[in-house]
């Protein structure tokens, strides 16, 4: 079982999974959050344990399990998310974007099984909301066209909900991430306008965690 002299070799699991999805991370940015996963304040802080052999120190979020065995291997999509986070990609790149925004990734997730499962228990008007992100994206997204360009590439904000979704479901145990893990953590990025869609609706994080932390 991994401990957390193991997180510098966690952090490139991590990294790697990510690539493998399309979604690019700095060496620096996965040592990060591996870090924010062990409960301490930065990489530094871990890698001053790491050296000494000795218990990271905890700060005030810290979880109360000990640090012994808790975080795994980096979890693995759902063929579900897989297929949307394709979606989101090829939506992008059908409209010859240049860039693969939240928004992007929203409309996507619409029709995710496992994370439209979660609005529709949250009274979220499915119907309403993919016309308000296509809309969005149709009307106000338009200086991201670049026509005759590359594939789509993900905007800093779509890496970090999956990798914010990584590592909840890392350090929660579980080894696979679904459309509803990626749901639950868009909503980290306050300032979008995917949130505000979403809030429109009277949706909220909490009742997203809420229900899925009652789905068996």
């Amino acid at each position: 079982m991994r401990d957390f002299r193991d997180a510098k070799a966690m952090a490139g699991r991590l990294r790697a999974a990510l690539a493998a999805k399309g979604l690019k991370i700095t060496v620096s940015q996965s040592l990060e959050l591996i870090a924010k996963a062990f409960g301490v304040a930065d990489w530094n802080t871990l890698r001053a344990a790491v050296r000494t052999k000795a218990p990271a120190p905890r700060n005030e979020f810290s979880p109360a399990q000990p640090l012994t065995g808790v975080l795994r291997p980096a979890p693995h999509f759902s063929r579900e998310l897989e297929s949307t986070l394709h979606r989101a990609l090829a939506g992008a790149k059908h409209r010859e974007h240049e860039y693969a925004t939240l928004e992007h990734l929203l409309l996507a997730l619409i029709d995710d099984q496992d994370a439209s499962a979660v609005m529709k228990a949250c009274n979220v008007d499915l119907d309403a909301l993919k016309k308000n992100v296509g809309d969005y994206i149709d009307n106000e997204l338009t200086g991201l066209a670049k026509p005759g360009g590359n594939d789509a590439s993900p905007t800093d904000a779509f890496q970090r909900v999956f990798q914010r979704a990584v590592t909840h479901i890392q350090w929660s145990g579980r080894e696979e991430i679904t459309g509803a893990n990626v749901l639950v953590a868009i909503f980290a990025e306050t300032e979008s306008p995917a949130v505000r869609v979403l809030g429109e609706q009277g949706f909220s994080r909490q009742e997203a965690v809420n229900f899925i932390s009652r789905r068996p």
